[in-house]
């Protein structure tokens, strides 16, 4: 009888062939322009996410307590090998030390507010990509001593170039007033405000040297991969003790960032909606003008002994044939539009200005998320059924005589 049914609902749809491969191809193109986009988006927010976190920041930070907040000195780590321990029992080998603070910088053309950021050379590299962001110029090496590396914002309203004199001056461990000279190496430009013209980056032990933190740091700053980062980041907390110490990911230090992936992913849902609409609009259109066309036939066939039952499983049989269709012809095309963006990816650099060398890559390639890709698929076949519900109780309402004499 199954088998009868979908013959029979297969043959209804081939009676109108141009009606039917409307309805299938407005479900194909929704489908294959929502998996496209949302594999591009995926793309976008991983290559935003990884470039925020191997630039400066690390997956994962660990402070002496309240010192994100309010970053004084005396809020220092003052055993950072404790924390290096730690880090190793979790499985953490990509890590380094930073000394942060705040200062007054000083140049030919007059002065600002600085954060300070001292980073060590020779660890910084293999945590953050920081030392290869620098657009000109070049970051410090181990053996280097008083040198700095400015946002260029930062460099433009003190007036200095490469090779100029920086002065900074900073209270102290102690709290008293020092000062100290550094010279210009590199320029980072990266179209982010708060580092172009707010930064200053020196060599770790030139900072300690100033600010009387010989064996102090204020930050360890690790890198994790991202499925790993909560369960990591939680051993380390574990291990340290949450009286002494905050173990802040990403996301708890920045949750802009994370609110705006968040914001992202609802995005794809509302058009995740639109394409429902169209499925829900296209599939009943089709099966309601097929049902109300077939009026006469369907009064013989419940007179020659059809049930209810059967007619409503006709109908809605013809709706899931749309749906399995359209479905199917989305995925297909949808799938193959994420692989070809993955591979060629989509060239942002025109729209993304001096950010593409700092949050965003010029070059986006799409990524292919399964989960994704049947959740689309399958609300869409879901709706398709839907849509199959209300023109099948019409039906299964029809009396044989009065649906036969329906011209």
């Amino acid at each position: 009888m199954i088998r009868s049914l979908v013959a029979v609902a297969w043959r209804n749809l081939a009676r109108n062939p141009q009606r039917t491969a409307l309805t299938v191809s407005a479900i194909a193109l929704g489908l294959t322009a929502l998996i496209g986009l949302w594999s591009f988006s995926d793309g976008l927010q991983r290559n935003m996410v990884s470039n925020f976190q191997d630039t400066i920041v690390g997956s994962f930070q660990v402070h002496h307590r309240g010192f994100f907040k309010r970053p004084e000195l005396d809020r220092h780590i003052a055993r950072p090998e404790s924390v290096v321990e730690a880090l190793g029992a979790s499985g953490v080998n990509r890590w380094t030390w930073r000394l942060e603070g705040f200062a007054l910088a000083a140049g030919s053309r007059g002065s600002s507010g600085v954060f300070v950021i001292g980073m060590d050379p020779t660890r910084e590299g293999q945590v953050t990509r920081f030392p290869s962001k620098i657009t000109r110029g070049r970051f410090f090496a181990a053996d280097d001593g008083r040198v700095c590396v400015l946002g260029a914002g930062t460099a433009q309203n003190l007036g200095l170039r490469l090779g100029d004199t920086l002065v900074l001056m900073a209270y102290d461990r102690f709290g008293a007033l020092a000062a100290e000279e550094f010279e210009v190496v590199g320029l980072v430009t990266t179209g982010e405000m708060g580092i172009d013209r707010g930064l200053a980056v020196v060599p770790l032990a030139a900072l300690q040297e100033f600010l009387e933190m010989q064996g102090r740091v204020t930050s360890v700053v690790a890198t994790v991969p991202e499925a790993t980062l909560d369960e990591v980041s939680a051993a380390v907390r574990a291990a340290l003790g949450e009286a002494d110490y905050d173990v802040l990911r990403w996301h708890d230090m920045f949750p802009v960032m994370q609110e705006w992936v968040r914001l992202s992913n609802g995005f794809h849902y509302i058009f995740l909606a639109i394409v429902l609409v169209i499925v829900l609009g296209g599939v009943l259109n089709t099966v309601l003008l097929s049902m109300l066309e077939r009026t006469r036939e369907l009064g013989v066939l419940m007179a020659l002994g059809m049930t209810t039952g059967q007619v409503r499983a006709l109908v809605i049989l013809e709706a899931l044939s749309l749906g399995v269709l359209g479905t199917l012809a989305g995925a297909v095309a949808g799938v193959l539009l994420a692989v070809w963006l993955g591979r060629t990816g989509v060239d942002l650099s025109v729209f993304l200005g001096s950010t593409s060398r700092f949050y965003i890559d010029p070059i986006i390639r799409a990524e292919l998320d399964s989960g994704h890709v049947l959740l689309a698929v399958a609300a869409a076949f879901v709706t398709a059924a839907l849509a199959g519900v209300y023109p099948a109780l019409l039906a299964s309402r029809l009396e044989p005589v009065e649906a036969m004499r329906h011209a």
